[in-house]
This record gives structure tokens, sequence and C-alpha cells, in this order.
């Protein structure tokens, strides 16, 4: 089922707001806290690494998860058309409470975090981007699409800025400070579905396997497209997470299938035109490679029926800074590979 459809049979609302609208936090219900960012540091891992229970929850389906880059502090965006946001204190086991919530008028598909930990962004199917500031529990309308926006990534580009996609075939980049405006507006072939940064690079997964990327230029204030490529899979893609040496990305499909691409791979005469930026490759031979997860076959589980396979969507990618990297599933699992050796390392 595509994000859109999915939408419309969840009777998704999308009201018409105002731009650049504000609210306090007093009206959407968020809980009082302290007038400045906290300063939480590495505490040492419980005994036995307990999990951490968030309650309450979501009480709908969970759409993204986005922790700080300051502080052990998550995000949490819901189709529920809240954003709580959780203190984790790993010294203590006990349930945490939401430290602060925020909403938005109809399900939030997306949320991520300001360079400096202060913020929290998140894009819904309200057709608009809203910022929450710790500092001042505020929230303000910052970005506003024609349809749903479906990711929201911070970029570095442009001393700062917010890059928000949406199915409107459109990825707008804002500055936000000290008030909304708009730096520059792509318009794409197709809705956007997934989408990351890296460096100044913006790597873009879309609707019938389109798959680009564009480079930010602060001179110009502009960004350029680098990159124009169908999708390695068959299907329809439900994430895209760039490798942390910018290299390339990786992408996961609906039919439980992860594929790792590189910018720099010779042109397959399958795919068409590649567009190889400045970094020349060092080889002459592919280094791209896919492979099956989030699967269920009779043999592992017996309620599957015999001689069928259960396929998943694999609907979130995140890589750490040495290579290896975790994938979620549609199945609830999490499965942990190592990019070099193309193994998986545990699963959940």
């Amino acid at each position: 089922m595509s994000p859109e459809a999915e939408a419309q049979a969840r009777g998704v609302p999308l009201p018409k707001l105002s731009f650049f609208q504000t609210q306090t936090a007093g009206g959407w219900g968020v809980r009082p806290a302290a007038t400045t960012t906290p300063t939480i540091t590495a505490a040492t891992k419980v005994a036995g690494e307990q999990d951490i229970e968030v309650t309450p929850g979501p009480s709908d389906s969970v759409s993204g998860l986005a922790f700080s880059p300051s502080a052990d502090v998550l995000a949490v965006a819901s189709w529920d058309s809240y954003v709580r946001i959780y203190r984790i204190d790993k010294t203590n086991s006990q349930p945490v409470q939401p430290w602060q919530q925020y909403q938005h008028e109809a399900p939030v598909l997306a949320v991520c975090w300001s360079l400096d930990g202060a913020r929290v962004i998140s894009g819904g199917a309200d057709k608009v981007a809203r910022c929450f500031d710790l500092n001042t529990n505020q929230c303000n309308v910052v970005a506003q699409h024609n349809e749903p926006i479906r990711c929201v990534k911070f970029i570095a580009s442009f001393g700062g800025a917010l890059v928000t996609g949406s199915w409107d075939r459109t990825i707008k980049i804002w500055k936000i400070d000290p008030q909304p405006t708009l730096i520059t507006s792509i318009d794409l072939p197709e809705r956007v579905y997934g989408m990351d940064v890296i460096g100044n690079v913006i790597i873009v997964a879309m609707a019938e396997r389109k798959i680009m990327a564009f480079q930010c230029n602060d001179a110009t204030g502009t960004a350029q497209q680098v990159y124009d490529q169908m999708s390695p899979l068959k299907f329809q893609t439900r994430s895209i997470a760039a490798l942390p040496d910018g290299d390339g990305y990786a992408l996961g499909g609906t039919e439980g299938r992860v594929a790792v691409h590189y910018f720099h791979d010779p042109p397959d005469p399958k795919d068409g035109k590649v567009y190889v930026p400045t970094r020349a490759s060092s080889t002459n031979h592919s280094k791209k490679f896919a492979f099956r997860c989030h699967r269920r076959a009779n043999a592992d589980h017996p309620d599957v029926p015999r001689n069928e396979t259960q396929l998943y969507p694999v609907n979130g990618i995140v890589f750490n800074s040495q290579g290896t990297f975790a994938t979620g599933g549609g199945d609830g699992s999490i499965s942990f590979w190592c990019k070099a050796s193309r193994t998986r390392l545990k699963s959940k």
C-alpha cells in the first residue's frame, strides 16, 4: 500500500492552515518544562542492558523516531497527530513519561532535530512542518506544501537549513531563523517517499522507483541535480539512508529487500544514464549488492502456510559511523547488518 493509500484508508483530514501560524505550547497540551535545553551526560548502561519503556506511548502507529544529536532525548512521531519527546535516563530502568508533546492537525509523517538539538521539527498530513523550541516551549509552523509533507531533514548547508519533501512533487529548503524563509524549491517528477542528507547532498526516493540527488550551493542559494537513477529494487521504495561516507545509499522496499547502491558505480546499461559526482571512482567494477530480509517462511514460523513466504516492507534503515546498520520491518523485527562483510549480525 502506498503512503497516500494508507492515508486515505485512515480517513486523514487535510485542514487548511494559515502560513507561519504560531501557537503556544499550552494551546496543544504541552507539559510544563524547563526553559532551557537539558544537559544530559552519557551515563553508564543499566546492568544487563535493560530496555526502557516509554509510557504512555502513541495511541496509533509510530511514523518516525529521532534522537537528539546533543542529548539522550527521543522524539516520536505518530499517526495519532502528536509528537512526543522523552528524556531517556539510562541509569534508571523505570518507565519514562513524555517530557514534552505537541500536536499537528492530522497524522505526523516525519520528525527530525535541528543541528544543535534545541528544536524538534515535524511534517505531517496537515501539509505543514512545525518546529518546537525546547528553550521557549513554543511551536511554530515553519514550512508549507500543497500536499502532505512526507520527509523532514536538517542540512548543514546555507548555515543550517530545513529540507522538506512532499507528495506535491517538490523539495523545499527553508531558513527558519529569525523568520521562516524559503531558500529554494525543487520540482520533482514524482511524489517523495523517502529522503536523507549527507554533507551538502540531498538524496530523494520517489514514487515509480525514481532516485535523485541534489547538491546544495551556498553561494548561489540553489541545489543542483547531480544524480538520476531508477531504484535497483523491483517494487516501491519505503526507506532510504545515505552511506556514512557519502558514497551512496541503501534502499528498503515493500518486498522485504534491501539494496546498497554507490554513486560511483559504472553505469548499468539496464538502468540508464548515471551522473557521476566530482570524485572519480577508484574501481572499474560494481560494488552494489542487494539482499532479502524481513521475510517469514514455514521452516522458521509454523504459522506461515507451507510453501509460502510472507514478505514485509523495510520501513526504516539507520547507519552508524562504522558502517554497520539496522533495518526495521513490517514484521515487527529489527535486524543488524555489516555492510563490509554483507552479513547479518543479529535479529531481534
